[in-house]
């Protein structure tokens, strides 16, 4: 047996442990005690147990804390976005973490998400796995489950779309319960935190938001998506502004001022990825034919 194998192993012991002891409010110093949780630090590493099993003597990630503060939409039942860290300490320290936890995703070993619990003294832990990471976005994506879910890394360009959840998808989706935070990691990751139609560039302000919507059953491919502030977000829901299909150029609707909901005048985000045309097209025409029901023409 492996290193690789023998830590596999020891970790997931160490999960039936942690579900023994009740994984949505177990003691932070149970945690410590199993050696699961190094306390205060955002990634924890334990180099004296993982250092020898990674070749590039980074050793390899065995938890992550997060505490909601700074980034609340990140964290849902299905998964977890996780920002790389940008700390005061020398920059090899945070370089070296982030290495660690993409050899959780090279080596197939799963870490532990440390949330917050019911009192100050508990957490609540997920048994997670390191699907995907974008270095440009300085994100890592990590699924929730007892085994390692179904991945399927973001469609490029120029593959075949689909607008709808009912239609041909790629032959590797992931499962339908985690595909709110795959989403919102290949909307980020392929775009940039920064929202496409104002100067916000704060990743805990912009969402992934569907251009077909979830209850129209749009897909979730990122093709589907724009990353939008929450402002633009409900105003682009209300119909209040429209994204040429060809052209990219913002049109704000009847009695809208472009200045009066802080937009711009075209798409800034997205002029290297930008979303499929069927996608912006369709919506384009629906928002369009409300202007037109409601001046009457």
């Amino acid at each position: 047996m492996t290193l690789q194998d023998e830590e596999r192993e020891r970790r997931l012991r160490l999960w039936g442990s942690i579900k023994s002891l009740d994984p949505d409010n177990v003691s932070a110093s149970s945690l410590r005690d199993l050696g699961v949780y190094g306390g205060a630090q955002g990634i924890w590493v334990d180099k004296a147990k993982t250092g020898p099993i990674a070749a590039n003597g980074s050793g390899v990630t065995v938890s992550l804390l997060h505490t909601g503060r700074h980034y609340p939409d990140d964290i849902s039942e299905d998964g977890l976005i996780y920002h790389y860290p940008r700390t005061a300490r020398p920059p090899s320290r945070d370089a070296a973490e982030v290495e660690a936890t993409k050899n959780a995703a090279r080596l197939a070993l799963p870490i532990f998400v440390i949330l917050p619990g019911q009192t100050d003294r508990t957490r609540r832990v997920h048994l997670g796995w390191v699907e995907d990471w974008d270095d440009e976005a300085a994100l890592f994506l990590v699924l929730f489950g007892d085994t390692a879910p179904t991945y399927a890394s973001p469609a490029e360009q120029d593959e075949p779309f689909s607008l709808t959840d009912d239609a041909p998808m790629r032959k590797a989706t992931v499962s339908v319960r985690a595909r709110q935070q795959v989403f919102r990691f290949q909307v980020l990751a392929r775009y940039g935190a920064k929202c496409a139609v104002c100067s916000i560039t704060h990743p805990s302000l912009v969402k992934a938001a569907h251009i077909r919507g979830k209850r129209e059953r749009g897909s979730d491919d990122w093709r589907n998506g724009i990353p939008l502030c929450s402002t633009h977000h409900d105003a682009y829901d209300a119909q209040l502004f429209a994204i040429h299909p060809d052209t990219l150029t913002i049109i704000t609707g009847p009695d809208v001022s472009p200045t009066a909901i802080g937009l711009g005048t075209d798409v800034l985000a997205v002029k290297q990825r930008r979303p499929h045309r069927e996608a912006l097209a369709w919506r384009f025409r629906l928002t369009q034919s409300k202007w037109k029901t409601k001046v009457g023409v």
